[in-house]
Order: structure tokens, then C-alpha cells, then sequence
């Protein structure tokens, strides 16, 4: 068994779990800031509602519900960031559980006041400013609950869940499509090239040993890939900082600029225009392979080390 070629692939898989990981906090916070999550559900349940060409003002009216209102909440403990974010997508909620979906539904198409009623909610969806679509639908869940309002809160919170499983899925390649290009700056940011790397790899020993160590040890102190932390006054800057930290020292310094030389030097931009192709086609790779996520470097990083340790010989 070719165990150089092993240990090659696991520092590298090791630098894109740690690149990962340091894109997922950034994603993070982006994604805090920016409300991605918030403004995900409003879509979803603007699609699930009503007619945007029709009646585009609508999901803000269901969005002025007392309920879906309490379970927004700051950007973050800045004040200054909160004013800066403080348009349309303010105090939108990431998150909405299926009974408050249910309440806050049956409490709109009802003016404001809340009923259990089959006979009432039936009169009311059909009066409501609701798509076609979504008229027909709530009437078959109508006659489906066969005059049962539990049964018809089952149908409702099922439908919403079976949403909100397809928009958790758009997220999630919403997200990935952004990490791509993070990534790719991320991999400027810290000369994250793959073909370097596998280049030091391959013929750096003392390296090599000391990024598979690193890996054994980090898996050996994080039984499951760690996650995100969320972003707080207090730890925004120092997030970054440690995580930026962590990624240069975990890297063994396999990853960085020299100090003595940051320039585009580095990338022959006047003397070899293949060396700076090669160098940018190195940086998409590593983009393509953070977009991955940590998860997947994780779970790879454990099968590669389990390889490795089951092909050692047992004496030399």
C-alpha cells in the first residue's frame, strides 16, 4: 500500500476541513447579517400563499401578524450594524414552527381573530386573497380532514413541514453557490492553492507526518465536525480572529504568504502567464472543494485515517 500517497491526501483533506470551517463562520455571519434564512422563509411561504403578480403586498400583510413579528429579532448586538440592516428584511424570523404557521394562517384569513371552525374556515378561504392554487389545495385538506379540526391542523402542519423541507433544500444550494466564490477568496486570502499544497505534501516528510498527526489529534478531540457558533457583540472580531488563527497554526504554515513576500510576485504575473493559470486554476480547486462543506471533508478525513491505520503492518 502506497502509504505517502495516503498520507498526501490526508493533509490535504485535512487543510480543505479546516478551510471549510473557517468559510462555514464567515457563511455564517453573512448569512446573520444579511438575513438569508429569514428571507428564504418569506419566499417559501409567499409561494405556498399567494400570488405574487396579483398580489404582491400580501405576505407583508401576513408578516404584520402579531405572532410571526414576536419571533423576529436583531441583526446583532451592534447598534450601528442593526440601523445598517434595518430595511425590508429587519427582525425577519429564521425559523417559524409548524403551529405558529397554523395559528398565524387561520388568525389572517379571519381578520384577526383566531377559529377552529371548519364551516368559518372554508367560508374564509375562499373569501381570502389566497393563489388559486392554494384555494384548491386548503379545500381538499377541508374535505380530507372529514370535519375534524385536529386532523385539518395535522394536514396544515404537514404541509408546511414538507415546505419547509424543500426550502431548507434551496438554502443549502443557495449556499453553496456562495461558498463557492468565498472560498475562492478565502483560498487568495491564504494561498490555499491544491496544487501547492500537494506539491509540499509530496515532498516535505517532516510536513507530511506533522499534518497527518494534526489530523489523527483533531479528530481524536472532535468526536463530530464543530459547529458554527452564532454571532454575538462580543465575539464577532475574535471569531474570526481565532478561527483565522487556528487555520494558519493547524496548517502547520502550509497555508499563508511568506511574510517577506506578499505581492503578486508570487504568481509570476510578468514573467510566466502559465504559472499564474496554474495558480488561479489551484484556487477553484480549493473554492470547488470548500463548497463541499465540512461536513464532507470530516467524514472523509476519518475514512482516509482509518485506512491508513488498518493497512500499517502490525511489525516492521
Amino acid at each position: 500500500m502506497n502509504f505517502k500517497l495516503i498520507e498526501v491526501a490526508i493533509g490535504l483533506i485535512f487543510v480543505y476541513l479546516l478551510l471549510s470551517i473557517f468559510a462555514m463562520v464567515l457563511m455564517e455571519m453573512i448569512s446573520t447579517f444579511m438575513r438569508l434564512r429569514g428571507v428564504q422563509l418569506k419566499k417559501t411561504i409567499e409561494k405556498m400563499l399567494f400570488n405574487k403578480d396579483e398580489n404582491p403586498q400580501q405576505i407583508n400583510a401576513f408578516y404584520l401578524q402579531p405572532l410571526v413579528l414576536f419571533l423576529g429579532d436583531d441583526v446583532s448586538g451592534f447598534e450601528f450594524l442593526n440601523k445598517i440592516f434595518s430595511g425590508k428584511n429587519s427582525k425577519l424570523p429564521s425559523y417559524m414552527r409548524n403551529e405558529d404557521f397554523y395559528t398565524t394562517f387561520l388568525t389572517f384569513i379571519n381578520n384577526g381573530e383566531f377559529t377552529e371552525s371548519l364551516s368559518v374556515i372554508k367560508e374564509k378561504i375562499d373569501k381570502a386573497s389566497l393563489s388559486k392554487d392554494t384555494k384548491k389545495h386548503l379545500n381538499f385538506l377541508v374535505e380530507k380532514s372529514k370535519g375534524s379540526i385536529e386532523n385539518f391542523k395535522t394536514e396544515m402542519c404537514h404541509w408546511f413541514e414538507e415546505c419547509m423541507q424543500r426550502a431548507n433544500t434551496w438554502y443549502s444550494r443557495k449556499v453553496q453557490y456562495t461558498l463557492i466564490f468565498l472560498g475562492f477568496f478565502i483560498a487568495i486570502g491564504v494561498n490555499g492553492d491544491t496544487l501547492r499544497i500537494i506539491d509540499k505534501l509530496n515532498n516535505d516528510e517532516k510536513l507530511r507526518t506533522e499534518m497527518v498527526q494534526s489530523a489523527e489529534n483533531y479528530i481524536k478531540n472532535n468526536p463530530e465536525v464543530p459547529a458554527s457558533a452564532k454571532v454575538s457583540k462580543d465575539s464577532l472580531n475574535a471569531k474570526i480572529a481565532k478561527e483565522y488563527d487556528n487555520l494558519l497554526v493547524d496548517s502547520h504554515n502550509l497555508l499563508g504568504y511568506e511574510s517577506n513576500n506578499l505581492t503578486l510576485k508570487n504568481f509570476n504575473m510578468k514573467n510566466d502567464f502559465s504559472s499564474l493559470m496554474l495558480k488561479i486554476f489551484g484556487f477553484l480547486l480549493t473554492a470547488l472543494a470548500v463548497s463541499l462543506g465540512s461536513n464532507f471533508w470530516f467524514d472523509m478525513l476519518k475514512k482516509m485515517l482509518n485506512v491508513r491505520t488498518l493497512g500499517k503492518p502490525t511489525q516492521k
